[in-house]
């Protein structure tokens, strides 16, 4: 009985024990580890790819972005025809080119020294060369040097000096009165774009000292549109206008009015930033009263 093995008997310390010794127990952990870790890197390598998607994205967008800057796909806004009126009409009036409506478009030489006189009280000699720029910066033309006939048909006004290339003046010309070249008012007509060119048409209002009895649509004060004396305000200077009714009654009247008698049609052209007339007509005909 002594010899007889005594059974042996296991603690629960010792099952743990047995566990951690135990190889398949430590196989089993491992393995665990393993999807695990490989669970982990398939969820990195999914927010990788997706960053990496991203990031194409965005650069394959900026790509296009600059594209379109660079012209190679350039989107196109809706002209504002309003606005290039009142930039066509401040090019008429900063180029003095309501004299064209008193020397008309084939005397453009006298339109030229028409500006470069303006505000010059005695304006004797004009510089070809400041001729020939304006010439060149307004119609993009240029004109061979001649002297200048009288709007009157009566003789030269201006003499054109080649050896100095400049415009003298006649003293020996019978004096007359000067057109009134500028007018009272100016309103659009009408503005139109066609062919990539700008078509305005304006109406004018002169006042014609030489014929004070009424305004008209021309600078001749041929056309009638108002009696004058409905607008004389006093004055120990001379004749004045009441320019606040005037405009008023017109603006009134204005579309009731604005197809008869004379009309000026501009055609110009854009050259960069700056403006050039081409085309100048006269619309309407006069005797043709309001």
């Amino acid at each position: 009985m002594n010899n007889e093995e005594k059974p042996q008997v296991y603690s629960s310390s010792n099952d743990v024990q047995g566990a951690v010794n135990n190889p398949f127990a430590n196989m089993s952990m491992e393995k665990d580890e393993l999807k695990s870790q490989k669970k982990k890197n398939k969820i990195l390598t999914i927010i990788i790819g997706i960053i990496a998607v991203c990031f194409l994205l965005y650069v394959f967008i900026d790509f296009i972005g600059d594209s379109i800057n660079n012209g190679k796909v350039e989107p196109t806004a809706k002209e504002n025809l309003e606005e290039v009126s009142f930039e066509l009409m401040d090019f008429i009036s900063e180029n003095n080119l309501d004299a064209l409506d008193a020397y008309g478009k084939d005397d453009l030489l006298m339109v030229a020294v028409n500006h470069v006189c303006t505000g010059v009280y005695e304006c004797k000699i004009v510089a070809g060369k400041a001729v020939s720029d304006y010439l060149k910066t307004v119609f993009n033309k240029e004109i061979q040097p001649q002297d200048i006939q009288c709007f009157m048909n009566d003789g030269v006004l201006y003499s054109y000096d080649s050896n100095l290339d400049r415009f003298v003046y006649n003293d020996s010309h019978p004096a007359h009165d000067l057109p009134n070249t500028s007018s009272l008012y100016t309103k659009v007509n009408s503005i139109k774009k066609k062919n990539g060119k700008y078509i305005l048409v304006l109406n004018k209002l002169y006042y014609n000292e030489g014929k004070s009895e009424y305004i008209s649509s021309d600078s001749l004060g041929i056309n009638k549109v108002y009696n004058f004396s409905d607008y004389d305000m006093p004055s120990d200077s001379g004749n004045v206008i009441d320019m606040t009714k005037l405009t008023t009654d017109y603006n009134n009247e204005f579309n009731k009015i604005k197809n008869k008698g004379i009309r000026y049609q501009y055609t110009f052209r854009k050259d960069g930033k700056k403006y050039i007339l081409e085309k100048y007509e006269v619309l309407g005909s006069l005797n043709s009263n309001y």
